[in-house]
């Protein structure tokens, strides 16, 4: 699983996914989550907005990490999520079709754009095309990503507003998503939470038997 960086997960770490399957693919790709979410209808879209953290031991408990790391499956795709992990804004890009890998864009205040090594980045056009506002918008998008001088969670809010996107407010205040028409709260089934540690625990025991661990 990559990560935007190194850094520690002691930070506000929290967001949503917007996804544009339907809403029955987005409750399967829910179900196995280790993450608790709560999965509610917007304009156009089904928001998982992440709701706490893992239910998987350190240092897979962090639920805005692991959520932004999670591509969606193909039939929930396409989708956009919009996160504030560890001082950072983060969006990621989720392409239909079966190559599931998530796609970054980072930001950073004081900074604005990073390029982590070892993530693939999406352009601009691509978010754009995706979220389904009009070519223009990039231009919009491309100068905004170029202020430095505000707050993750404004930031998030600011793009998602210039892409004509619903669900603003569930970025700085989760649980407003808990009483939207149709929203359903989720746990994780503690069998999922069992496999992924069991998964976890085999590809820490390979790398370490093919030397990539010392």
């Amino acid at each position: 699983m990559s990560r935007p960086d190194d850094a520690t997960t002691s930070g506000r770490s929290q967001g949503l996914v917007l996804a544009s399957g339907p809403r029955q693919e987005v409750d399967a790709w829910v179900r196995a989550s280790i993450v608790p979410v709560t999965v509610v209808p917007l304009p156009g879209w089904v928001a998982v907005v992440t709701r706490g953290p893992s239910r998987a031991g350190s240092p897979y408990d962090d639920g805005g990490l692991l959520s932004a790391c999670r591509a969606l499956s193909a039939k929930a795709a396409p989708g956009l999520g919009f996160f504030e992990v560890d001082g950072r804004a983060l969006v990621t890009l989720h392409q239909p079709g079966r190559r599931r890998r998530v796609r970054w864009v980072v930001w950073e205040p004081e900074k604005g754009l990073l390029r982590p090594p070892g993530l693939e980045l999406a352009g601009p056009a691509e978010i754009v095309g995706l979220a389904g506002a009009a070519p223009a918008v990039r231009d919009e998008l491309v100068d905004l990503l170029h202020e430095t001088r505000v707050r993750p969670a404004r930031m998030l809010q600011a793009v998602m507003a210039t892409l004509g996107l619903p669900g603003t407010r569930l970025v700085e205040d989760p649980a407003h998503a808990d009483g939207l028409p149709g929203a359903v709260r989720t746990e994780p089934d503690p069998q999922q939470v069992a496999w992924f540690q069991d998964a976890v625990r085999d590809s820490v025991r390979l790398r370490r038997e093919l030397g990539v661990l010392s």
